[in-house]
């Protein structure tokens, strides 16, 4: 099964970035096909499984950089079904709980990424508190928010946390989102 997923692409200042973005990304292992969008400035990714962005940036020179898409941004950005929350939403278990007077539904599963060991573990998240703490299962590390993220799917998740995707504050903390 062929996965698709929809990244934000930052540091291109042309054409020619993205297409320097797509080669390099062409060339992660897994990734079978890449569209780079300078335009929109987004990266459509298919693989044959998911891949971490830490992969997917450290196979990028250090002037762009991928990162998630707000789940709304995601949907506006894509123009086929398999977008980064239908792939969620499919492929990783997540709810269809739909915000009210919206059609975006928010995403409740993340990949947290260990930033010490790179060991990623699928994880459910709640969609009213935050999750200040987390003990990596590869390292042990107890893993803490970074500076201006209020938990940590927003610091080290493939999806931000449900309060932030509806841009709500999370948790008595301003969302910088």
């Amino acid at each position: 099964m062929t996965e698709t997923t929809t990244l934000a692409v930052t540091g291109m200042t042309c054409r020619d970035c993205a297409h320097h973005v797509e080669q390099a990304l062409t060339a992660v292992s897994g990734v079978s096909k890449v569209r780079v969008e300078y335009s929109k400035r987004v990266a459509r990714i298919e693989s044959e499984f998911p891949v971490a962005i830490d992969t997917l940036n450290a196979a990028l020179p250090n002037s762009y950089r991928v990162k998630s898409l707000p789940a709304e941004d995601a949907l506006d950005k894509t123009t086929t079904p398999s977008s980064l929350v239908g792939k969620a939403l499919g492929a990783f278990g997540g709810s269809r709980r739909a915000r009210a007077g919206s059609e975006t539904p928010l995403i409740t599963t993340s990949e947290l990424t260990c930033p010490n060991c790179g060991h990623i573990s699928r994880e459910s998240m709640p969609t009213d508190a935050c999750i200040y703490f987390y003990d990596c299962a590869g390292c042990g590390a107890l893993l803490r928010p970074k500076a201006g993220d209020c938990c940590v799917f927003c610091s080290y998740g493939s999806v931000p946390c449900p309060p932030v995707q509806a841009n709500q504050s999370c948790c008595h903390t301003q969302s910088s989102r």
